[in-house]
């Protein structure tokens, strides 16, 4: 089953757009990215500091990174990590001609295309954890990728020369100790992460993309120490701050809804003063409507009456409590003030009309999209309304725990009047 909006109504509301949404995820990153760039170009004025730097820095953000990782339980971001931190000692290795010939080349060519690769790789997988056998077997990538680079030492194959193929020429800005096979490698991980942290809206992916892009340019300049450590401590720094992201998110966002949760509800409660309104929004009779169209079709009607709910205007914010049933605070007004804004969320709900319908989804009922659709396609009209309870901050309920507790109240009296309606605390009153 799906439901298939009517008057496009299946266009979520949300003010922010699939691309807006990226752009913020990709914010850190590209913060990040800037701060490596501004430090790689200041950074040599300042021996001592660049010394300590190269010594530790890209070490300890690593470090601290793996160990963000395993404390949130993000497996791909721990091994693209540990992918980092291997990649990083073979090219310090090189750096400091500890080897040259046939071993250089090699080393070289193989973190130069191994740690884009693994790290495209790791945003394609889905999260798993870490201490786990799909941890294990994730790991078993940086060690197979490490008997096989110790494969081609040992028997100097005709791969290594087939790898430092020369593909365009010359070319200024590229360390000739790694291949030039890097850079439409590259590309190609910066394309997949970049889709998946589109498509996905995960900070995660957009993290890997960045610490690509930072790990190219540290490739690019690779006969400069300071720009190596430099780069590689903000690729680390980049996947870290997007696990701390990623869990912020799951801790106070409703995956399903997109709204903020309970537990963002909660923290917020905690600065209210003042004045202020909650309303508490259940959807009548849904856990019939779940039985009979089953959880895939109620998760849809959830996400739908969250669309409308998302700006309740007002200066309120949207909340999903939990099950089928969601939060809308207003900070500063009156319960007066907010009444005919509910009144009318109440009314868009209840008049909205959506079909279900056997088969593919369909973004909006319109003329065309029903032209497109098989005639014989079993489609049943459906709706769904709300009630609301509505309490505010008063002499009777001085505290949000208390103010909520009454807004509670009221909505379980407006589900006893027979729903569909808003009731107000302490007058319990349905209201038209």
């Amino acid at each position: 089953m799906v439901i298939i909006g009517h008057h496009g109504a299946s266009r979520d509301l949300s003010a922010s757009s699939p691309a807006s949404r990226a752009a913020l995820n990709f914010a850190a990153p590209a913060g990040v990215l800037g701060l490596a760039l501004l430090l790689a170009e200041h950074l040599p004025d300042r021996p001592g500091a660049l010394s300590a730097l190269r010594a530790f820095g890209p070490a300890l953000v690593l470090f601290v990174g793996a160990l963000v990782s395993l404390a949130f339980r993000r497996g791909r971001a721990l091994f693209a990590i540990l992918s980092l931190a291997v990649a990083y000692a073979v090219l310090r290795f090189l750096l400091h001609g500890e080897a040259s010939g046939f071993v250089a080349r090699t080393l070289g060519g193989a973190a130069a295309i191994l740690v884009p690769l693994n790290i495209a790789v790791y945003s394609l997988v889905q999260e798993r954890g870490a201490l786990n056998v799909y941890g294990l077997r994730r790991g078993a990538l940086i060690l197979f990728e490490c008997l096989l680079v110790l494969v081609l030492l040992d028997r100097q194959t005709e791969i290594t020369d087939l790898i430092f193929y020369p593909l365009f020429g010359a070319l200024s800005f590229w360390d000739a100790r790694l291949p030039q096979l890097a850079l439409p490698v590259t590309a190609l991980a910066l394309l997949v992460t970049g889709l998946n942290a589109t498509i996905r809206n995960a900070p995660i992916d957009a993290a890997f993309c960045g610490a690509i892009v930072a790990f190219a340019v540290a490739s690019a300049a690779l006969s400069a120490p300071e720009g190596l450590a430099i780069y590689v401590a903000a690729a680390g720094g980049m996947i870290t701050v997007g696990v701390l992201q990623d869990s912020y998110r799951m801790a106070f966002h409703d995956e399903l809804t997109g709204l903020p949760g309970r537990r963002a509800l909660n923290e917020r409660m905690l600065s209210l003063a003042g004045r202020y309104t909650i309303a508490m929004v259940d959807v009548d009779h849904f856990k019939s409507f779940n039985d009979r169209w089953g959880h895939d079709v109620g998760d849809q009607v959830l996400k739908l009456v969250a669309s409308r709910l998302r700006h309740p205007g007002r200066g309120g914010q949207a909340y999903r409590y939990g099950g089928e049933e969601f939060a809308l605070l207003f900070p500063g007004r009156r319960l007066l003030e907010v009444l005919p804004r509910l009144q009318s969320l109440r009314r868009d709900i209840e008049n909205y009309r959506f079909l279900i319908r056997e088969g593919r989804r369909v973004e909006r009922d319109s003329p065309k999209a029903r032209a497109a659709m098989p005639a014989d396609a079993p489609r049943t009209p459906a709706s769904v309304t709300v009630s609301v309870g509505v309490a505010e901050r008063n002499e009777h309920q001085s505290t949000p725990g208390e103010v909520l507790k009454a807004a509670d109240a009221a909505l379980y009296r407006a589900k006893a009047e027979g729903r569909n309606r808003i009731c107000r605390w302490p007058s319990a009153t349905p209201l038209p």
